[in-house]
């Protein structure tokens, strides 16, 4: 009877912590929704740790293992179909961007730019994650280290596109700007399409097809199940829910990222005319930061425990090659345009970490969750946060 006692009351602590893991989560991505979030996203500074999801991040250190102990890794396992979904939910705010009209207006210059810097971001993070881990981490299998190494170099593609925390940005440069935040949303989309081409499996791959052909199907039946009147937002929300959670578990029973099969809806359904697709584009756009908040946490609580000082060596090789290699590539690519005057007030915002990048490194933890996975997540987090202090060390806003 004792160990039964003690057994029930294991389940029940568990049950909790795996309330509270979701209640938290849910808390932190309403907060990030309010006014004065929104407020303080104008200020450089702030716009840098809550605009960029880094006060989320402190919550899930604090609450998760390494902290209080509040939230385990076993209440984030017990979720882990919610993290599924919130993965498609990425990858649906990203499928989003890419409207026919929008993506057949971009300039032959932009796509030389975002193309080059995907390529040599994802080369030039790739060769620095295998040299500091065979240097490092001798003992690691050529096995793993391939599929670490393409994960570090799919999370340097791209740069942020929070630009509401540029001050004095000289209207002369507006068309850098707005190429600056074009090129973020193309640089997330190359990620997410890398991140899955390298890192998965050969079960994942065949049934990568069969998710795409399942989130276009489910794209053409979320509009007639809508219908040309439906507008109400919370039938929107159900549906989309729905949808999404359909493409989910379509890619975790075939072993693919949910990612890529919500980025093809979210494409379709951003493309497809009418009242409702174009009113439930504005409500899952409205989401991003509250979406960005969760993931924020989740990563926080993941990093509980994770030691050696590869990560912390990694992230600081990751970050010199970022600093050398982004400002070059737009050079390059942008020519004088780069060099216009107000232009310089942009250039250290190529610095700054995707968004996208933690994500994909939640994703891998929820793959394989092994002290590899999570050591690549400490560095993703380090060059996230360094990278989005930068500009302001440098005395620029960007």
């Amino acid at each position: 009877m004792p160990a039964e006692a003690a057994a029930g009351s294991d389940g029940l602590a568990q049950a909790f912590a795996t309330l509270a893991a979701g209640g938290t989560a849910l808390l932190l991505a309403f907060l990030s929704l309010t006014r004065p979030a929104a407020r303080l996203a104008r200020w450089p500074l702030a716009s840098a740790l809550v605009g960029g999801g880094w006060l989320a991040l402190a919550a899930g250190l604090v609450l998760g293992p390494g902290g209080t102990g509040l939230l385990r890794n076993q209440a984030l396992v017990e979720l882990r179909p919610l993290t599924q979904l919130g993965l498609a939910w990425v990858g649906l705010l990203v499928g989003l961007q890419m409207r026919r009209d929008l993506v057949a207006a971009v300039p032959n210059t932009l796509w030389r730019w975002v193309i080059t810097d995907a390529a040599v971001a994802f080369l030039a993070g790739a060769a620095v994650t295998v040299a500091c881990l065979r240097s490092l981490t001798p003992d690691m299998e050529l096995s793993r280290l391939w599929p670490v190494a393409s994960l570090a170099g799919a999370a340097c593609i791209g740069w942020s596109g929070e630009l509401r925390s540029l001050r004095g940005l000289d209207v002369r440069a507006p068309q850098v700007a707005a190429w600056m935040q074009a090129g973020a949303g193309l640089g997330s989309a190359l990620a997410i399409i890398a991140s899955d081409l390298v890192t998965m499996s050969p079960r994942g791959s065949q049934g990568l097809f069969a998710v795409l052909a399942i989130a276009g199907a489910a794209a053409l039946s979320l509009r007639t199940v809508l219908g040309p009147q439906s507008g109400q937002d919370g039938r929107l929300i159900l549906a989309l829910v729905a949808t999404l959670a359909t493409v989910a578990g379509a890619g975790a029973a075939m072993d693919a990222s949910p990612m890529t099969g919500a980025f093809l809806l979210g494409l379709v359904v951003a493309n497809l005319r009418g009242g409702p697709m174009r009113r439930m584009e504005r409500l899952v756009s409205e989401s991003e930061p509250a979406v960005a908040a969760i993931f924020f946490m989740l990563a926080g609580v993941m990093l509980g425990g994770v030691g050696g000082r590869w990560p912390w060596v990694l992230a600081g090789a990751l970050l010199a090659a970022r600093i050398l290699l982004k400002p070059l590539v737009a050079w390059w690519a942008l020519g004088t345009r780069w060099r216009e005057p107000g232009a310089g007030k942009l250039r250290a915002g190529t610095l700054r970490q995707a968004p996208i990048a933690v994500a994909l490194a939640v994703a891998a933890v929820q793959v394989h969750d092994t002290t590899t996975e999570r050591g690549l997540l400490l560095t993703v987090v380090l060059v996230g946060v360094s990278s989005g202090l930068l500009p302001l060390l440098r005395g620029r806003s960007a």
